[in-house]
């Protein structure tokens, strides 16, 4: 009997990328004959992480092949507030894929002066992440006795923070 020459045969014919003569899908050749790639739709295992057959980098699969995930700098809407790609923790956008905030813990360079994580202003740094200090009208105990949050030394409070006497 006469076979005609076919794709799976084990033999590269025109049109044919490769013929490895197997059905399979899983090595460098797919049963289509064309050579197995990031963005066939088949993932390479042991290659590929994922393998979506679309150019879309914002699903859950990247057009790497790799799968999505906080920190490789592709914003997954609906996931992720913001995505940097970097591992900064003190940048606008923090290494959870979150956007950088007063009262997150985090000092954010050239934004806070400090960030304590809390919403307690009578600590040393306070709840808008400016660090305490006499004259900005609270009380920080232990540290000051007064603080009305003016610079008239002729009130109940001096401008030092000690309360005055009579």
């Amino acid at each position: 009997t006469c076979r005609l020459p076919r794709c799976g045969d084990g033999v590269i014919q025109a049109g044919e990328a490769c013929d490895d003569g197997n059905g399979l899908n899983t090595d460098a050749c797919l049963s289509t004959c064309q050579v197995a790639a990031c963005g066939d739709g088949v993932v390479q295992v042991g290659v590929e992480e994922c393998d979506d057959g679309n150019q879309i980098n914002v699903d859950g699969c990247l057009n790497s092949c790799a799968v999505a995930r906080c920190g490789d700098g592709v914003l997954q809407d609906g996931l992720e507030a913001c995505d940097d790609g970097n591992n900064d923790e003190s940048d606008a956008c923090r290494n959870n894929c979150q956007v950088a905030a007063c009262g997150d813990g985090v000092l954010q360079q050239g934004a806070e002066q400090c960030d304590d994580g809390n919403l307690v202003n009578t600590d040393t740094c306070l709840s808008n992440c400016r660090d305490a200090s006499c004259g900005d009208g609270i009380v920080h105990a232990g540290v000051e006795a007064c603080d009305d949050g003016n610079n008239n030394n002729g009130d109940a409070c001096l401008t030092t923070c000690d309360q005055a006497r009579c």
